[in-house]
This record gives structure tokens, sequence and C-alpha cells, in this order.
């Protein structure tokens, strides 16, 4: 049976109330929305048919509310999201308890990492709650927890372009293990073993990916990158190779790392091993970004050049390159000069392009209408 047309309004008006609420926006806004043809049809496919089951309303660059089917695209703005509890058409009488609604922010990655850091795992590692539950549940539950911070922890450092190496479960109690070791008093927990030394493993991943990064990679795939991309590769290298030198020198590595040399792990060699290699590649990193850093105006200058002046350019770049080659103890080997050469190739034969482009426009503009075919 069709619903009426009252019993549209009131599920709009419940989803109107709470989007105008949220977002403290005036009743005309809504009305614009549900007046676009497309919009009503989204909004109306959210009401009507059990296939669609979310719906996310927000503000574009213009100030138009604009409702969409999915989470995929991240909201400039404020946005809200509704889902429905189960497959199917909203009823009028029962929307309100068949919908999980709420505020979606601007940085959806930011909201969650709060909202587990300052609540869910709060909650759920509490040992008063776990009172009337059995040890295994309880571990398993402090397991997913340290899993599921881990993961949010590692993924909002490589939206910031950082690699972050998250602590072991339990790292408090590693101080203490460490010193009882030491003096040869007491048990060793091989719970804390196991912990610290999957965290090295998975240190050791992380760190592999970051140092195995090359920035050939951008030619070798095909691509045609410019020498700012070189140049903005090692900066971002110097720097997430900077911060994940000082992790691995803050007070609570240390510690794990006295705690493995104290039980004499398997992966205290490893351990060192990897903090050699990340000291070497920051060395390596800090060279090569001071010796590339004169490049930049350079390459600047002759990106903003008219094209016939460029030759006069060229000059100057070429020395500056010579110069690396002679003084740069990590830049100066055959692979990567060829590929700041290819790069700065690459940018002349942009700048080939940009005249070219501008010559048809002008011969296109100039001629004769009868003769521009």
């Amino acid at each position: 049976m069709e619903e009426s047309p009252a019993a549209e309004d009131k599920r709009l008006g419940f989803i109107a109330d709470c989007v105008l609420r949220t977002l403290k926006l005036k009743p005309d806004r809504w009305e614009r929305c549900v007046s676009d043809e497309e919009s009503s049809q989204v909004l109306q496919g959210f009401l009507d048919t059990a296939e669609q089951e979310a719906l996310v309303v927000s503000m574009s660059t213009a100030g138009l509310l604009e409702p969409t089917t999915s989470f995929t695209a991240s909201p400039k703005s404020k946005a809200v999201y509704f889902m429905k509890r189960d497959k199917a058409a909203l009823s009028p009488r029962s929307i309100k308890e068949s919908l999980v609604y709420g505020d979606l922010s601007s940085a959806p990655l930011d909201q969650f990492s709060a909202l587990v850091g300052e609540v869910v795992a709060p909650l759920l590692s509490n040992t008063i709650n776990h009172i009337k539950w059995p040890q295994v549940v309880s571990q398993d539950i402090r397991q997913h927890i340290h899993s599921l911070t881990t993961s949010l922890l590692v993924v909002s450092g490589q939206v910031r372009g950082k690699t972050l190496l998250a602590l072991p479960a339990g790292v408090e109690k590693v101080e203490q293990s460490a010193l009882e070791a030491d003096k040869g008093r007491g048990t060793v927990d091989k719970g804390i073993i196991h912990s610290l030394e999957s965290t090295v493993i998975e240190w050791s991943h992380q760190i592999h990916t970051v140092l195995k990064k090359d920035s050939s990679e951008a030619v070798l795939g095909g691509k045609n990158p410019t020498p700012h991309a070189e140049l903005l590769f090692w900066k971002n290298r110097y720097a997430d190779l900077e911060c994940l030198h000082y992790q691995l020198n803050s007070c609570k590595v240390k510690q794990i790392k006295a705690w493995l040399e104290a039980v004499e792990s398997s992966y205290y060699p490893a351990f060192m091993n990897m903090q050699r290699e990340v000291l070497a590649a920051l060395e390596e990193a800090k060279d090569v970004c001071v010796y590339l850093t004169p490049l930049q105006r350079l390459f600047e200058e002759l990106e903003n050049v008219e094209f016939p002046d460029v030759k006069g350019q060229i000059k100057a770049v070429m020395h500056t390159i010579c110069l690396v080659w002679t003084n740069s103890k990590h830049y100066n080997t055959p692979g990567r000069l060829i590929v700041l050469l290819q790069e700065t190739c690459n940018l002349l034969v942009q700048q080939v392009n940009s005249v070219y482009l501008f010559i048809i426009f002008f011969l296109c503009e100039c001629l004769p209408q009868d003769l521009q075919g």
C-alpha cells in the first residue's frame, strides 16, 4: 500500500529536523534541497526503498545541502548521516527507532580516533567492567582494543605522511620486568616477551616499507614527473625518517631495547640493526636535502620564464647539478643523477608544450573563420 503524502512529509520532516538542528541551518536551506529534482530522488529513495541503506547530507562549497547514498566521498564540511537498522523501507510511525543517525566530521578519521581513544578503549579496557567476564573473554577484548588503536595510529600517521610506531600492549610493565630480569629475581613473563617481539616484527615491516621507497618509482612507472617531485620526495622522506628516529630513541622504546637485551632476546640484534638503518637513511636524506635545496629556486625560475629565455637558465641549472654531483656524499650516483636529469627534461618538454598550445590558440583566434578548418 502506498503511503500518503502526509506520511511522506512526516518522514522527511524527521530527516529535515535532524539536519537543520545538527548543521544549525535555517529551514529555507532544506526547502531548496527538496525542491531540487536530483536531491529529492535521493531522499525519497532512502525513505521508500529497502536497497538504499545509508544517507549522508552535507554542505556543498556553494552552501547548498547535498544528500548522497554513501560514505565514500569525504565531506568538506560537517555532515549528518542516517543508517537503517534493517534493510527495509522506512515507516512514518517508527522512523526514529529504525535509524541510527548522527553527525560526521569533515575529518572522519580524526573523529573516529577520538571516539575510540576517549570512549571505546577506556570503556572496554576498564577491568571493573570485566568482573563477570571469563578471563579468556577479557583478555581477547583487550587484545582487540589494542589492535584497533594500533591500526588507527598507523593509518592516521600515513594520512599525515608520517610513519608512527605503535607501542606494545602492557608497555608500562616493561620497566619493572626489565629490572627484575636484570637482577635475576622472579620469572620472566612470556606474555611480555611475545608482545615485544611481535611489536619489533611489526616495526621492521613498517620501516622496511619506508626505506625501500625511491624517487625513481614515478619515472620507472611511466609517469613524467618534474624536478619538483624529486625535491618534494626527499623533503618528505627526511621529515618521515626524522620522526622515526625520534620514536626509536624515546624513553619507552629505550626501555623496550634494554628489556630485550636483558632477556637475551633473539630479536635484539634485529632491533639494533633497525635503528642503524634508520639513522643511516636519515643522514642520507639530510645530505640530499642540503644539496638539492639550491636547485628549487632555479627550477622555479626555469618554469616561470618565457620559453625563449629558457636557454639562459639551463647553464645555471646544469652547473648546480654538477656541484651536487661533486659535493654530495649520497646523491653522486649515476642512477640518481639520471632521474634528476630526466625530470629536468620533462620540465623543458612541459614548457615546449605550453608554447605550442599558445601558438595553436593564437592562430585559431587570428585566422579568418573560413581558414580555421
